[in-house]
């Protein structure tokens, strides 16, 4: 995964900022930062500790540990993996994918993430055990 950073640079032409001369001004929003805006940090806690979860699943044991987690509907195996901030809200199948959904809280609910993770099912149809 990459991502691409763009800056802007301002040009002086003399004493002037481009774009000035021709009586535009570029109008700047500022915004006022409140330091307890519970859901702006619930939104870093989630980025700093499922970037770190989803960093782990680099390595090939954890990975592994995961998808047969997913294929046998293993709940506790998921909640070790990702730890105390998520819970696992159900299993499901797509066709050809065995998925579980999850919910991870964080800041004391101030941040919600819901989000599917789907492997593809090694079973065709369903008998993976998990009732569905």
């Amino acid at each position: 995964m990459s991502a691409n950073l763009q800056v802007s640079h301002n040009r002086r032409r003399g004493n002037n900022v481009a774009g000035a001369m021709n009586g535009r001004r570029k109008h700047h929003h500022h915004h006022h930062h409140r330091r307890d805006d519970f859901a702006v940090e619930g939104i870093q806690d989630a980025g700093r500790v499922l970037g770190a979860r989803f960093n782990d699943l680099r390595k090939r044991c954890k990975a592994r540990r995961l998808v047969a987690a997913i294929r046998h509907c293993d709940a506790r195996t998921i909640h070790d993996l990702f730890g105390h901030h998520c819970r696992v809200v159900c299993f499901f199948k797509r066709p050809g994918y065995d998925c579980v959904k999850l919910s991870c809280s964080f800041d004391r609910g101030a941040a919600v993430v819901t989000f599917d993770i789907c492997v593809r099912s090694l079973n065709r149809g369903c008998g993976c055990g998990c009732g569905f």
